[in-house]
């Protein structure tokens, strides 16, 4: 399986699309910064994937952010994430839905714990 994501401490977070006809880079989106890099991940996946369909979508900002109580769904936990992004260029609004799960948001904590502990050991 080809990496969709990715992720170079120092470097911008890069999306690609399934079949590797786009790509879209976290410094196209701004206010990327509020989010987690779970989040950032799952957002660019998105517009990875509308680019396919709109070759010029693209630049982007985030108007809104919305993250919803965790709930169950089946046998997993997974808190509901909106979105309210505008293409900057034909200053088009739309959503995007996605769901973290549970996991995703332990992996990510234990992730940046990790990288505090290297972060203070390199001191």
């Amino acid at each position: 399986m080809e990496k969709r994501i990715r992720d170079e401490p120092g470097e911008p977070m890069v999306a690609q699309s399934k079949l590797g006809e786009a790509t879209v880079s976290e410094t196209e989106v701004r206010g990327i910064e509020d989010l987690t890099p779970v989040e950032k991940k799952h957002l660019l996946l998105q517009l990875s994937r509308d680019r396919v369909k709109d070759s010029s979508a693209g630049p982007w900002e985030i108007v809104d952010i919305r993250r919803e109580e965790w709930r169950a769904v089946r046998d997993t936990l997974v808190e509901p994430i909106e979105i309210d992004i505008r293409d900057t260029v034909t200053d088009e609004l739309f959503r995007v839905w996605f769901d973290i799960t549970k996991l995703e948001r332990e992996l990510e904590l234990e992730s940046r714990e990790q990288a505090d502990i290297k972060s203070e050991k390199g001191r």
